[in-house]
């Protein structure tokens, strides 16, 4: 839990924070979360797992916006594949609420990937996730 809490103080601060050192303190906290998955793994925690993986998405996706060119574009790319890990865990049937609330951070990071890339792929994700929840 302290890798996760670490996390999030790193990631607010990061956000909050501009420039190079900004830079620095989102790095910090995607290390951190990282550092929690070797503990909160899917067989054992998933629900902590899936909270962290969600966290870590957030934090790549601060990331990969402030980061221009292709590492910006492999940051989102991560981002979006580790909300969908936490989608795994965080369905509509069980947990509506943080489904709800991580494929809302699905959208934005694959809305983020269409815009930087002009996309129609991540464009037309971006509208059926708006269509299945019923915002379009």
């Amino acid at each position: 839990m302290t890798q996760n809490n670490l996390g999030n103080a790193l990631s607010d601060q990061g956000i909050r924070t501009g420039g190079e050192e900004g830079a620095k303190l989102l790095s910090q906290a995607v290390e951190a979360y990282r550092a929690a998955l070797t503990v909160y793994t899917l067989e054992t925690l998933p629900q902590y797992w899936a909270t962290t993986q969600n966290n870590l998405g957030t934090a790549l996706s601060d990331q990969g916006i402030r980061t221009g060119g292709e590492e910006g574009a492999k940051l989102l790319s991560q981002a979006v594949e580790a909300y969908r890990a936490a989608l795994t865990v965080y369905t509509l049937e069980t947990l509506p609420q943080y489904w709800a609330t991580t494929q809302n951070n699905l959208g934005a990071a694959l809305s983020d990937q269409g815009i930087r890339t002009g996309g129609k792929r991540e464009q037309n994700c971006f509208l059926r996730l708006l269509r299945l929840t019923g915002l379009l």
